[in-house]
């Protein structure tokens, strides 16, 4: 008996529990998307995204007698939606054709040398009307003939206008009667961790115009081996071949990176996308279009972090600044004064530097010819050095 009344008690209490714990989490998440009715940003095409979330059809009342906060959610999934309906349009499918080695087996046994044609694909977005198109390098790399569909079906020849091989970017032009629609540059330094953002791009070449959504994982990432030059964006949002060069978007429909690679064991989404930050994408894609080519400051010198051991082995300043490696031996740099060892690098225009990533990112944003005053701590005092930016060599260091 005491058995089958404990099971009742099981029967009644933990689904009353489960809804209660639900309802609560609804709410919260509800007030926390809400913003007191405010999103940051306005929509690029004029009104505000509340107010195209108002005109969507997602957006009918909600049920007499329904909680409160299901039109809070019906709310948000209409804002998502207002978001794709603006950006969709303005970012584009590319595939590319290009000859590779390898044709009938009969010709490779006799010496035919036998050549194919082979197809790739990607995504990309349109950052100009006049037929601007931004993308990865890998996407075009080799190609000899590229082709652009728009989410409209339209198609256009795309003129390839430049390569960034070392960010992974590129640059195409299209030629259209009329102006083109586009995804405006938003700010991926004001970003920050848990930020939603959407994915949108054509996965395996055949779904166009996909949209997923996720958040900001983490930003800065460098070192991972997958560029020379390394700035990511991390996100959650799903990011499948073929989505290599399309948009990453906040909630203001800007374009804030774009997606270019995938960490993954076995080749699919497993949560960990990367994004080039538009910072980097629209400088670099501003270059190719007025000159053929992205250029990147360069000094010459080697860093590492600099750790408490390190600093209390030397004497410097804990907490600072970053160790000099070394320095190549006709680069810029060379003509400072550096002592033999111990110089650490405080401050780069007199902004702190404590990685060796920020470092590199002050360097390779100087443009080419201008100075840099570098804060250098040596023998125990510090002193300022100003230096004249070389250009950066297609390998190398900062």
């Amino acid at each position: 008996m005491q058995r089958k009344e404990h099971m009742n008690f099981r029967n009644w209490f933990w689904p009353l529990t489960g809804a209660v714990a639900v309802g609560f989490l609804a709410g919260a998440c509800a007030r926390d998307t809400s913003g007191g009715g405010q999103m940051r940003g306005g929509d690029p095409n004029g009104g505000t995204l509340q107010e195209a979330a108002l005109e969507s059809p997602a957006l009918a009342q909600a049920p007499k007698g329904a909680p409160s906060n299901i039109g809070q959610l019906q709310n948000l999934s209409a804002t998502y939606a207002a978001i794709a309906k603006k950006v969709t349009p303005a970012v584009v499918n590319i595939s590319s054709e290009r000859v590779v080695p390898g044709g009938d087996p009969l010709e490779d046994f006799f010496g035919g040398g036998g050549r194919r044609r082979a197809q790739g694909f990607g995504s990309g977005v349109i950052v100009d009307g006049r037929g601007i198109v931004v993308t990865n390098n890998h996407v075009v790399e080799g190609a000899d003939q590229l082709t652009v569909t728009l989410n409209d079906r339209r198609r256009f020849p795309g003129r390839l206008l430049g390569t960034d091989p070392s960010a992974d970017l590129a640059v195409l032009k299209v030629e259209a009667d009329k102006p083109l629609p586009t995804v405006p540059w938003g700010d991926s330094d004001a970003l920050q961790v848990g930020d939603i953002v959407l994915a949108i791009g054509s996965p395996f070449g055949i779904l166009s115009s996909t949209v997923t959504q996720g958040i900001i994982s983490a930003k800065e990432r460098s070192g991972l081996g997958v560029n020379e030059v390394e700035d990511f964006l991390q996100t959650d949002a799903a990011i499948n071949p073929g989505n290599s060069g399309g948009a990453l978007v906040d909630v203001s429909g800007r374009l804030v990176g774009i997606n270019s690679a995938i960490l993954s064991k076995g080749g699919g989404n497993e949560g960990i996308g990367l994004a080039i930050p538009a910072r980097l994408a629209r400088k670099s894609s501003g270059q190719i279009v007025a000159t053929g080519r992205a250029t990147r400051g360069y000094l010459g010198i080697a860093t590492e972090y600099m750790t408490d051991d390190i600093a209390r082995e030397i004497g410097a300043p804990r907490g600072q600044g970053v160790l000099v490696l070394g320095v190549g031996r006709n680069a810029p740099a060379a003509r400072l004064p550096w002592s033999r060892e111990g110089n650490v690098i405080l401050k780069v225009n007199g902004a702190p530097i404590n990685s060796p990533r920020q470092f590199a990112v002050a360097v390779t944003e100087a443009a080419p010819g201008s100075k840099l005053a570098l804060d250098v701590w040596q023998n125990g005092r510090t002193r300022t050095f100003e230096v004249t930016v070389g250009r950066r060599p297609d390998a190398f260091r900062s």
